[in-house]
């Protein structure tokens, strides 16, 4: 009989379910802000990293918003509508997906001109950690979306414009759909490993950390052309 391996939770995942829980109990409303990075991450006593990891992941889910400059609020979230990630609701319709990927062909292409340009310390390390996440995806259970969107939400903010990451923001949800879609076709239709998708946003984090604007452009606009091109295959 062969056994699976068990894996221990990573802090920043049981700090997010604890503010999960929180918001389900309604110790937490919506509407309300939550303490800054620095009081969560004394009242957990985990690292700030570990905080900043849990409420990216909040927001990718849409259970959260960050502002720029206010702090993170709690949004109206009706935890009775997840969806399971596996099920064909997850997957928006096809005229949806092709107008994303207009808006992110003309939004990303530009943010990850600007990070190269603008980013600090601070905001590349968010990128290589979502980075570091993509490379551990299994292809089974876990195909990496999360840590996808956490990525290009890095991007926009190290873009170092709160419009971009406000609009970002604002397209999070229908990105996630989107994320796991492409790569659940990427592995499971086109017979793929991941290391490719992987390889696609090294070279953004690359070019974004050479500090090569032209590259970074490139890249993002190679990645996204490619994702798309796999998506319109399996569509049709």
């Amino acid at each position: 009989m062969t056994y699976k391996q068990i894996e221990t939770k990573k802090i920043s995942e049981i700090v997010r379910e604890q503010i999960e829980e929180m918001i389900k109990k309604g110790d937490i409303q919506p509407g309300d802000k939550l303490d800054s990075v620095v009081s969560l991450s004394d009242q957990f006593q985990v690292s700030r990293s570990a905080v900043r990891e849990a409420l990216s992941a909040l927001r990718a889910v849409g259970i959260v918003t960050i502002k720029q400059g206010e702090g993170t609020f709690v949004n109206n979230y009706d935890f009775s509508e997840v969806l399971d990630p596996m099920k064909p609701e997850r997957i928006i319709s096809k005229k949806e997906m092709l107008e994303l990927f207009e808006i992110r062909k003309i939004m990303e292409v530009g943010a990850a001109e600007l990070a190269a340009e603008k980013h600090t310390t601070a905001q590349l390390a968010e990128m290589k950690k979502a980075l570091e996440e993509m490379g551990i995806a299994s292809g089974e259970d876990n195909v990496g979306e999360a840590a996808d969107v956490a990525f290009h939400m890095a991007v926009a903010e190290a873009s170092c414009n709160t419009l971009m990451v406000d609009m970002m923001d604002q397209l999070s949800d229908t990105l996630r759909k989107t994320m796991f879609e492409s790569r659940r076709v990427w592995l499971f239709s086109e017979k793929r490993t991941l290391q490719r998708l992987y390889e696609e946003h090294e070279n953004i984090y690359q070019a974004i950390a050479d500090r090569d604007p032209s590259a970074a452009r490139t890249s993002m606009l190679d990645h996204l052309a490619n994702v798309e091109q796999t998506l319109i295959k399996s569509l049709s």
